[in-house]
């Protein structure tokens, strides 16, 4: 459990000034609760962006997720972290 709160604060750390130059917002704007695209204004393209970069940098490929249970930057990183520990059923834990 540890490992994993440790784990979700360093993607957060990464995902954050991401998020902000991928979407053009303030940095302070994204916020674990920021929808992607109702608060932070993401588009199709800023999606397919972050995916690919979310792969550069994490590791791990976005590709093939449901987005429709990716709805928060706190969506994102939780889904990072679940796929970076190999978690078998990643599709259905992230929804909320």
């Amino acid at each position: 459990m540890e490992a994993e709160r440790r784990d979700t604060g360093d993607v957060w750390e990464a995902l954050r000034p991401l998020c902000a130059r991928v979407m053009s917002v303030p940095q302070e704007a994204v916020v674990p609760e920021a929808r992607l695209v109702a608060d932070l204004g993401a588009d199709s393209l800023d999606v397919t962006e972050l995916e690919a970069a979310s792969e550069e940098l994490f590791g791990v490929s976005l590709r093939g997720t449901d987005k429709s249970l990716v709805s928060t930057v706190g969506d994102v990183a939780e889904l990072i972290v679940r796929l970076r520990a190999g978690a078998p059923d990643v599709h259905s834990t992230v929804a909320r």
